[in-house]
């Protein structure tokens, strides 16, 4: 692959750290939002579904704190 001079720019690498550290940031708000959504799209256990405490699970499977 041959690339002319004309081709090519340079950006200060700050520029270059900047622009990185805000497609990480984006990244991360789309996987958040994905996220969210899949979380309120669940319907989850259902209301009758038993609920326990911290406290009640920790004594029924043995490992009290």
């Amino acid at each position: 692959m041959s690339t002319e001079a004309s081709e090519l720019v340079s950006i200060p690498r700050a520029e270059l750290d900047a622009l990185k550290a805000e497609l990480k940031r984006l990244r991360r708000e789309v996987a958040r939002g994905v996220a969210k959504g899949s979380i309120q799209a669940d319907p989850g256990p259902g209301d009758d579904a038993p609920t326990f405490a911290r406290e009640d699970l920790a004594e029924a499977w043995g490992i009290r704190e």
